[in-house]
């Protein structure tokens, strides 16, 4: 860690600490795993295990196994928005949104399918989490990821676009794109989302 974000980190009360590894750990083995494995074939145990705790301590940190989806969007939403710091508001933040997205999905596709068939199965994992100080600390080495709120995707489309009579049109254009784009080129084809997000961000949000 950065001595900034290492000095933050090393005065938080040790429960806090260990309760942000261990939180941390299960959501980096869920990410390890759903890259060759299917979510739904991840036993808990498994990843209960990987991080040296029994089950009914995963249940005491996730709700369910689904919530580690949930948690890494969060995870992934405070990356993107740090990312695009220092790009001025408008268009120009959405277009860096996109491209952090762009680089994240290449990363780790199938947590990406994997997000994507939850959301449209109606699993609610797009729920705003509470992300502690020392979580993000611990994944970012960047005291700016304190700042960092975790807002709604449409939400934040919303404040970046500004009031217009078709604001909510782009804002519903970009959502459907967000997901629909990286489906429609599929895993084999995923080379060319960064520019095909930058087509979509220019058709709706130029």
């Amino acid at each position: 860690m950065t001595t900034a974000a290492a000095e933050r980190f090393a005065a938080l009360p040790l429960r806090d600490r260990k309760r942000a590894r261990l939180r941390v750990g299960l959501w980096q083995a869920v990410r390890e795993r759903v890259e060759h494995t299917a979510f739904a074939d991840i036993p808990v145990r498994e990843l209960a295990a990987a991080a040296e705790v029994s089950e009914p301590t995963f249940f005491a940190h996730f709700g369910s196994k689904t919530e580690l989806l949930a948690y890494h969007i969060c995870m992934w939403r405070i990356g993107t928005v740090l990312a695009a710091d220092g790009a001025p508001d408008g268009v120009e933040f959405i277009r860096r949104f996109f491209d952090e997205t762009a680089r994240s999905i290449v990363a780790g596709p199938r947590m990406w399918f994997e997000i994507t068939a939850e959301v449209a199965r109606g699993g609610g994992i797009c729920a705003v989490l509470d992300i502690s100080v020392a979580e993000r600390l611990l994944v970012f080495d960047d005291p700016r990821a304190l700042d960092v709120a975790l807002t709604p995707q449409a939400e934040l489309f919303r404040q970046h676009l500004g009031p217009s009579p078709d604001s909510e049109a782009a804002v519903t254009g970009l959502l459907a794109g967000f997901y629909g784009v990286p489906l429609a080129l599929g895993a084999d084809r995923l080379g060319g989302l960064a520019e095909a997000y930058r087509t979509l961000v220019d058709r709706y949000a130029a």
